[in-house]
């Protein structure tokens, strides 16, 4: 492959988010729970045939699908589009391209120029305020954060020894999902998921669902005015990143006010500058930088960055631990 076909691949990259979005939206995925021909696959998707075949073509290309004697079928690449599997693909592919998203991309170098992010001049609402008017999307927003929560917890107990800990609060916790795990896991811990009222009732539903309602529950709180108070162990997972530093050390120092002397503090983030990362990882990184600044304003960080951001809200420089995955964990505590 020449660096001109490389370069044309990336310029079709939009088309192929697209063509993922397109079969999950007229259901091709879930119609394959077994191998069907063209006719079949069209009148199951409500589709045009004809139509229908052209978008196949390209999910055979990509290696979502393949095609033996035209008869479809679902390779395992293909099957994370699937409803329900583990993976999340599903819902963070629905999620990206929702048309505000990609009209707040399409003017990345405004963002660039003026430093700030675009979508709210664009859309007329903060990316949270039009999640919060659309509950569907939102729904979908959250399952594809929740799609996390196993890797995230893998790195927190490499990065931490819960003995002795009862209570965690899960701050900005979504429905639950990594709080979930984690409870999961260490069956002496409880936890609270504390989040915005109506995704705390969210929370306390899902876990309970997961037989977890004994020991865990959400509960409404606004992580810039306070949080609740009396865990142990306080985490922050993929919260820091979502605003800018102003606001970041806001939320920390609510969640500073709440915490005794002897709680901890992690923060669960993608480090810009922690090591072990492949390229392609790395690449992934830098590209959610970039989702950050174009929707709201905001960063991936480096370790002393964070360090700059913590020593601000009122807490001591961290220590970044070893991970396992490519999700790192910095550890601290109130300065006294």
């Amino acid at each position: 492959m020449t660096e001109s076909d490389e370069m044309l691949w990336m310029v079709r990259g939009v088309w192929v988010s697209l063509c993922l979005r397109a079969a999950c939206e007229l259901g091709v995925v879930d119609a394959l729970d077994q191998p069907q021909d063209l006719a079949t696959l069209a009148t199951r998707c409500s589709a045009n045939a004809s139509t229908l075949g052209r978008l196949l073509r390209v999910l055979v290309d990509l290696g979502l699908l393949s095609n033996a004697e035209g008869r479809y079928a679902l390779t395992t690449m293909g099957a994370q589009l699937s409803v329900g599997h583990p993976s999340g693909l599903r819902h963070l592919a629905m999620m990206q391209t929702e048309l505000p998203n990609l009209t707040a991309w399409q003017h990345l170098a405004d963002a660039i120029k003026r430093g700030s992010a675009v979508y709210k001049d664009l859309n007329g609402q903060t990316s949270w305020e039009w999640l919060a008017s659309h509950p569907a999307e939102e729904t979908v927003f959250n399952a594809a954060m929740a799609r996390r929560g196993a890797a995230q917890v893998a790195a927190v107990l490499t990065a931490y020894d819960f003995s002795g800990v009862r209570l965690v609060i899960d701050v900005g916790g979504g429905q639950g999902a990594m709080l979930g795990e984690l409870l999961t896991d260490q069956p002496e811990l409880t936890g609270i998921v504390a989040d915005r009222p109506e995704v705390a009732a969210s929370a306390t539903a899902s876990l309970a669902a997961a037989g977890l309602g004994e020991r865990a529950r959400g509960e409404a709180s606004d992580f810039f005015v306070s949080v609740p108070s009396g865990g142990e162990v306080y985490i922050l997972s993929n919260i820091l990143h979502d605003w800018d530093d102003a606001e970041a050390v806001m939320i920390l120092r609510s969640v500073h006010a709440a915490m005794g002397p002897a709680a901890e503090l992690l923060i669960v983030e993608t480090v810009l500058d922690a090591p072990g990362r492949t390229t392609p990882e790395q690449r992934d990184v830098h590209l959610v930088d970039l989702n950050m600044l174009v929707l709201f304003g905001a960063r991936e960080r480096s370790h002393s960055q964070y360090d700059k951001l913590l020593v601000a809200g009122g807490f001591e420089p961290s220590s970044l631990a070893q991970s396992p995955n490519t999700w790192n964990v910095l550890l601290t505590r109130r300065t006294i």
